[in-house]
């Protein structure tokens, strides 16, 4: 339980009211209940809210300061303040206090102060797990991992052999790190390289080799990893995550990708092998990457965009083959143009035939 005068100095907003009102819960303004809940108001759309009368604790961006609240915390960033608050009340995850006695750790490895390993966890030859990490329940961990400090590995992640994991990460149940990547060769030359070299299917994929991956993943502190997503080994170097970086759920990022610093990748991209993705850059959910290509710092790839050429850096693209966001709305526009085009060439069409019957009729009299 927090003060509004404690939530108000931690968030760095301005207070008008009682500083001394208790908050037990931090609500949406349609569920407030009594005095003890904090409403968050994000936006004026949800001002309309203050109205029912229930509203008596609430954050307001600037903009609504004047809204009829006996208590309001004004803020300037309401988004960021919604992050602040929601630390305060942050209800920390279930773990195990210490080792559960159904996880099976191999004598060779090196486990931190103060960490939880849950229960069915399995930590491998040669691993060493920072202090204050938390492995909440059938983690499985290969040989030779680095797990830094604070990590938080929930239920169902599986680590291979010889990955990296820096201090800080956090990822989500059932996200894969270091399993092999997606390469395979034939013999003869077949299917795909006879399609590029003439644009038909000439020779045939009889046999499929596998290319063994010998390398690792590293992830950086501060990178997130959402739930499913998986992130494949380098075939001899490295697949790397850059610091501070979030990947949503069921991403999935091949061999020897490397992503920069403080990037978003949002749900169900397609990374693939060997393709490199610059500083914070924006990936919108169902884009794809084929492998080999680079988006450059700070682009934005916007939502289920087919990318099929470097991207540069501020780029803004969108739409499959992946265009520059200005050409795809011009396009949009002509398009939306086609049917009165349309009509007016029809009109054209008619008033040319009346021209031509009339000067023909006028031909004739002569």
């Amino acid at each position: 339980m927090k003060t509004l005068g404690e939530i108000a100095s931690y968030v760095g907003g301005q207070l008008r009211g009682d500083a001394s009102i208790e908050i037990k819960r931090v609500v949406h303004p349609a569920l407030v209940r009594d005095n003890s809940d904090l409403a968050l108001i994000l936006s004026p759309g949800a001002a309309s809210l203050i109205s029912s009368g229930k509203i008596t604790n609430a954050v307001l961006p600037e903009e609504l300061a004047d809204l009829p609240t006996p208590n309001r915390i004004i803020v300037n960033h309401p988004r960021l303040v919604l992050a602040r608050v929601l630390e305060l009340f942050a209800r920390p995850v279930s773990v195990y206090p210490g080792v559960h006695p159904s996880a099976v750790i191999d004598p060779s490895a090196k486990i931190g102060r103060h960490t939880s390993i849950g229960p069915y966890c399995w930590i491998g030859p040669e691993t060493r797990v920072g202090d204050h990490s938390r492995l909440v329940s059938h983690v499985s961990v290969g040989a030779e991992v680095q797990i830094g400090e604070n990590a938080l590995l929930h239920a169902g992640v599986r680590i291979g052999d010889r990955c990296q994991i820096g201090s800080r990460v956090i990822i989500q149940p059932n996200a894969t790190i270091g399993g092999d990547g997606f390469a395979y060769v034939t013999p003869e030359p077949g299917s795909i390289e006879s399609a590029r070299a003439s644009g038909e299917v000439r020779s045939f994929n009889d046999e499929l080799v596998r290319i063994n991956s010998i390398g690792n993943v590293v992830i950086e502190d501060d990178v997130e990893i959402g739930a499913g997503t998986c992130i494949d080994r380098g075939t001899l170097g490295e697949t790397r995550v850059g610091r501070g970086s979030k990947l949503d759920n069921l991403v999935q990022v091949g061999h020897n990708v490397t992503i920069g610093t403080n990037c978003l990748i949002v749900a169900q991209v397609g990374l693939g092998g060997s393709s490199k993705v610059g500083h914070r850059v924006v990936v919108g959910g169902q884009a794809g990457l084929p492998d080999h290509l680079t988006i450059g710092d700070d682009a934005i790839i916007l939502a289920q965009a087919g990318i099929t050429s470097h991207i540069p850096a501020r780029g803004i693209v969108i739409g499959s083959p992946a265009e520059p966001r200005r050409n795809f709305l011009e396009q949009q526009l002509n398009i939306k143009r086609i049917p009165r085009i349309s009509k007016q060439i029809k009109e054209l069409q008619q008033q040319v035939a009346d021209l031509t019957e009339k000067l023909n009729s006028l031909t004739r009299e002569d």
